[in-house]
């Protein structure tokens, strides 16, 4: 299936990657003296971990660790092949290249950026002839976002337990999650792709496009296995429907389907399999709730999207001769259904939907809403329209661009001399496998992250969802710097997690008075200013 993109769609898909490159840029050319920019976002706050645990993930990849390991927990655990591989695999070609850490996951964003923007224009051709209606549809499916933030004002107590979803919830939009990890824009092109290919089978046939709906989907499960139950549900409902209804796809072609989502179901199950099987990687399982928020949320926060879509959705019913409509309807009745779900996977499958919703919304703006206006004001209309369902998506990359470079935020995103120094120690004195103490608590402070980030080292704690048992980990840290506990029971401990170096810096004196320097079975190894690195002795 080939595709060609005319010279505009190009241009916007890089004035797209370079907008949401922007306020990175800008925090690395605003770097303080004699300090280096990790290359994380400031806000929402708490993204910082989930950035530093995936400079973990491309360090492994790096270093050629295909069986992923979690590096925020020190219990002994067996390796995952294919687990969080595309950032194995990005780190691999990025240390191939000869690329930092950090630029690789940048420019590899960048790079998805642009793939998810030309996705997102080939869907839009599917549904829409004229240019117009696709650069909407493109707009819609990229810069809007949602208007939950107006429960800031209609409802301010709702939002101090949780706040509107366009300022934290990146699965919920494409551009948004994109602007923060690359993984999620791949998985917007992933799901176009996987589609755009089983319907050119069901109409073309041929093995060789099979074969290709096989790898695509081989691909989406190593970059977002969650999405089975949306995409294989979603082709599943979409074969049956042409076996049952069009005709165009019989018992014995329909048997064809078994090798890709045979390659689809078994990598998705292989990855599980093992994760059950190991009591660290179940606790990574049970840990990472992703359950959803109030329905009213998302009723405001795709708000503009919902609104054309009711007010033209007669023009966008599925029909026997023109079944193209069947697709953007099933996907989005079936997120619906996997929100609410007994699962604790609900909001991953979040992910994509703004592009079923973008061509709905098109079709109902474009059919049901401006042929209410006169010609004239139609293109203001829409301008205006899409400039509204844009404000949170915009604001959200212009804040970041304003705080990381602030001082408020320097403490989390920029490294200093001492720590930079402390880690090239870590990482030229001990082995891959070590497991260093350091400090990391519930309201998101620590050097944890910063460590994993710079060393490819395991800590004792330092991540919510990926450190065993994160709170009671917390509750010991907490005891260890305490002054009145026992030097007996800090050997037990360091003992029993084969804790071999501790990280002694600023988080850890706010934590505790209690010094290791006052410890004989901790020997300074590195000391600088602020850093000081001691070595257990048995």
């Amino acid at each position: 299936m080939r595709m060609r993109f005319p010279e505009s769609v190009w241009m916007v898909s890089l004035a797209l990657a370079v907008l949401t490159s922007l306020p990175y840029a800008i925090g690395w050319l605003n770097t303080p003296e004699d300090m280096t920019y990790s290359g994380a976002p400031a806000l929402p706050d708490g993204l910082q971990w989930d950035y530093n645990s995936r400079m973990g993930t491309l360090g492994q990849g790096a270093r050629h660790a295909w069986d992923l390991h979690l590096l925020f927990t020190p219990e002994p655990h067996d390796g995952i092949y294919l687990v969080h591989g595309f950032y194995v695999a990005a780190g691999a070609v990025g240390g191939a290249l000869g690329l930092g850490i950090p630029l690789a996951f940048h420019a590899l964003r960048f790079a998805m950026t642009i793939v998810m923007t030309l996705a997102l224009w080939a869907f839009s051709g599917r549904f829409f002839s004229r240019t117009g209606d696709r650069w909407l549809c493109l707009s819609m499916a990229t810069l809007a976002s949602g208007w939950s933030w107006l429960l800031l004002v209609a409802a301010p107590d709702m939002t101090r337990a949780v706040s509107p979803i366009e300022f934290w919830l990146i699965d919920a939009y494409n551009l948004i999650g994109a602007f923060f990890a690359p993984h999620f824009a791949a998985s917007v092109a992933l799901q176009i792709a996987g589609l755009m290919v089983f319907e050119d089978w069901i109409e073309r046939g041929g093995a060789w496009r099979l074969g290709g709906l096989a790898l695509v989907l081989a691909a989406v499960s190593i970059t977002q296995p969650y999405s089975i139950a949306l995409l294989g549900m979603l082709i599943g409902l979409l074969a049956l429907y042409h076996m049952c209804v069009t005709r165009r796809l019989d018992w014995r072609r329909a048997l064809g389907l078994t090798l890709p989502g045979g390659v689809y179901a078994g990598l998705v199950l292989y990855q599980y399999l093992n994760m059950t099987a190991d009591p660290v990687w179940s606790s990574f399982i049970e840990q990472n709730q992703t359950r959803s928020p109030a329905a009213v949320y998302y009723v405001l926060g795709y708000a503009p999207f919902l609104l054309p879509i009711a007010a033209g959705w007669r023009s966008a019913i599925p029909m026997r001769k023109d079944a193209r409509w069947l697709v953007p309807w099933l996907w989005v009745v079936i997120v619906a259904a996997l929100l609410y779900a007994p699962v604790m996977t609900q909001r991953r499958y979040l992910l994509g939907v703004q592009t079923p919703l973008a061509v709905l919304a098109t079709q109902g703006w474009v059919r049901g809403v401006l042929p209410c206006l006169q010609q004239t004001r139609r293109p203001l209309a829409s301008i205006v329209y899409v400039s509204l369902a844009s404000s949170a998506t915009l604001l959200m990359i212009a804040a970041n661009a304003s705080a990381i470079p602030s001082t408020q935020y320097r403490d989390d995103l920029y490294y200093t001399v001492d720590e930079r120094a402390g880690f090239a120690w870590l990482r030229d004195h001990t082995p891959p496998d070590s497991v260093v103490l350091t400090v990391a608590t519930r309201d998101l402070h620590g050097s944890s992250g910063r460590v994993v980030a710079q060393t490819r080292r395991r800590v004792f704690a330092g991540h919510f969802i990926e450190t065993v048992q994160f709170d009671r980990k917390v509750g010991m840290l907490r005891r260890f710097y305490d002054p009145a506990t026992s030097d007996a029971w800090r050997r037990s401990l360091l003992a029993e997690y084969n804790v071999e170096y501790v990280w002694y810096d600023r988080y850890a004196r706010e934590l505790g008075a209690w010094n290791p320097a006052a410890a004989p079975y901790l020997v300074s190894v590195f000391a600088s200013d602020t850093v000081i690195v001691f070595r257990r002795e048995e």
